[in-house]
């Protein structure tokens, strides 16, 4: 669980710091301060996903519960009932700690604008890798999920 909440945090920073990479503010002066985000801000407007996260974990943990319920009282039946229980209550954490994320993410639109060394940011390797990571493991997910999304479909199709 400290994992997930520790990539949440990263995924937040890093992705901060590509987007004030990619528009560094000392270069637009055009553009009002108030229409370019603070990272606060940008973290902030992040906060849905792990909220909506949460509700997909607990979404999970629903129906897990409900196929246990549906089990059958022998040997088998009862091994598979005691590891959906399981994986619910462990789905039901990850809620917990995801909407905590979200709550946190939303407080950090009130940060203070501090100010950044873009040139920095923008040349550190270990930053861009980190920003190259999250942005191909979020591809995989995505990809998974849709794989994830298609073959339930199609067991429910198949059921009905």
């Amino acid at each position: 669980m400290k994992k997930l909440v520790l990539f949440l945090a990263l995924l937040a920073g890093s992705t901060s710091g590509t987007a004030g990479a990619a528009a560094p503010k000392a270069a637009a002066p055009a553009m009002a301060k108030a229409e370019t985000p603070t990272c606060g801000q940008m973290i902030s407007g992040m906060a849905p996903i792990p909220a909506k996260l949460a509700e997909g974990a607990t979404s999970v943990a629903e129906m897990l519960e409900a196929h246990a319920a549906l089990m059958g009282k022998d040997k088998a039946s009862m091994a598979e009932v005691k590891g959906l229980r399981a994986i619910a209550k462990t789905h039901k954490k990850i809620a917990a700690s995801m909407l905590k994320a979200s709550e946190e993410m939303k407080k950090a639109a009130k940060w203070p604008d501090a100010p950044h060394d873009m040139a920095k940011m923008g040349s550190d390797p270990k930053l861009a890798e980190a920003n190259k990571k999250v942005i191909e493991i979020h591809k995989e997910i995505i990809a998974m999920f849709q794989k994830m999304v298609a073959d339930m479909e199609a067991q429910h199709k198949a059921a009905k």
